[in-house]
């Protein structure tokens, strides 16, 4: 994956270039800009903010980032050999990906169009045929005959655009990105309550109203599935979700379990769904994983997350507070190095980590987020060692240690006298 994000006055973040890789984490602040990052590359992955007929202003509206643009705002997304640029709402092609996007578009948009042109005169002759039986005249036969010639204009119209998608889609990998938003723990408290929600237009977010409507299309289709780190098991039935916990007979409503279980399941479900598919790749962008959960459950959880959205050409790009993220990540990295350098001891490195979560550090970046700041958006990855940097951890830790060692020190002296 070579992909590359550069921003310039957008919202909280000054000016960053971040390289996306198969996974990309960024962890900072709270306002300093992670969610921002994440959203625009959820935006500029998308297809249709380059193909849809309502212009891509809809999905900066969608992500709530309609304000974040001024006078001198700027966007930029490479990959490869194609460079999108937005200028304001304003989209512009370098002259190189202006050309290659329009020679996949004309060709395939030619293919089609011949296809559906070579049909409209087999319609017409059974047409023609079917009419003699219903005794209609011949200026009533054109009128039939024309208004399918019609209908099958609008269709080519309307697939050129589907066309266009499908053109983006492969430069892009995607068609539309899996947003998954740190409010999501509404979805198992509101339980089967979000059509009515979703029927009024009571302003939710929208990413949250996808999630959920995607949860509710989707869960049936799992009916069951293991949560490794919580060991339970989710259980959709009559079109309730439940928890089974081992030796309890009765099952738990999901909206009365545990708050990291509600958080957590929706997601993994949705995830264990979409990771199957081999149509299409799939991008997952995933707000705050560890909400609600203990150190050691969010470190199953990584663990269940790298193996699922990685995937074939899927990728993982999560926001993050949670320096124990950061510290887990770096032994999913190390592991992959170790085995790497001693091929024949492999199996004893995934007997302490698993295989399907090591990371190729080529394959991984980690961002420090403060946007307004200058230098606010660097890379905390040591491109020497390929983890993420001991002194970023240590700094993103707090000061609480150096702090406890000032009390140490100020109870030494008190003792000393």
């Amino acid at each position: 994956m070579n992909e590359q994000l550069i921003v310039k006055n957008f919202g909280p973040i000054k000016d960053a270039t971040v390289d996306f890789k198969k996974v990309t984490v960024f962890i900072g602040p709270t306002g300093g800009g992670k969610s921002t990052l994440a959203k625009l590359a959820a935006v500029l992955r998308d297809v249709d903010f380059y193909a849809q007929q309502n212009g891509p202003e809809y999905l900066f509206d969608y992500y709530s980032l309609e304000d974040y643009f001024n006078s001198s705002s700027a966007l930029e997304l490479s990959r490869g050999r194609y460079k999108v640029k937005a200028k304001g709402r304003r989209i512009t092609y370098d002259h190189n990906t202006r050309r290659l996007i329009n020679s996949q578009v004309k060709q395939a948009t030619q293919v089609f169009n011949k296809q559906s042109t070579d049909k409209i005169p087999e319609l017409a002759k059974t047409i023609r045929a079917t009419a003699k039986s219903t005794e209609l005249v011949s200026t009533e036969i054109d009128e039939i005959v024309e208004n399918i010639k019609s209908i099958t204009d609008t269709l080519i119209h309307e697939t050129s655009l589907e066309i266009l998608k499908l053109v983006f889609s492969k430069i892009f990998f995607y068609k539309h990105p899996v947003y998954i938003p740190s409010e999501r723990i509404f979805v198992s408290a509101l339980n089967n309550s979000w059509a009515g929600l979703m029927r009024d237009d009571i302003g939710l977010p929208a990413p949250l109203l996808t999630f959920a409507n995607n949860y509710a299309q989707i869960r049936s289709e799992v009916n069951a599935l293991h949560l490794p780190m919580f060991d339970v098991k989710y259980i959709h039935r009559k079109d309730e979700d439940f928890i089974e916990i081992k030796n309890n007979k009765k099952l738990i409503n999901l909206h009365n379990a545990a708050s990291g279980i509600q958080s957590v399941a929706p997601l993994l479900v949705l995830i264990e769904h979409l990771a199957k598919s081999n149509e299409q790749a799939q991008s997952f962008i995933i707000e705050e994983p560890e909400l609600n959960l203990y150190p050691t459950t969010q470190q199953g959880l990584l663990n269940w997350l790298v193996e699922k959205c990685t995937t074939g050409e899927n990728d993982l790009t999560i926001t993050t507070h949670s320096p124990y993220i950061l510290s887990h990540l770096n032994l999913l990295l190390y592991a992959y190095q170790v085995a790497e350098r001693h091929p024949d001891r492999a199996d004893d490195v995934a007997k302490i980590v698993p295989r399907e979560s090591w990371i190729n550090p080529k394959e991984f970046a980690a961002y420090h987020v403060e946007g307004q700041k200058e230098n606010g958006v660097h890379s905390i990855v040591n491109p020497e060692t390929g983890l993420i940097s001991y002194n970023d951890l240590d700094a993103l830790a707090g000061n609480s240690a150096t702090e406890f060692d000032q009390l140490l020190d100020i109870n030494a002296g008190l003792e000393a006298e």
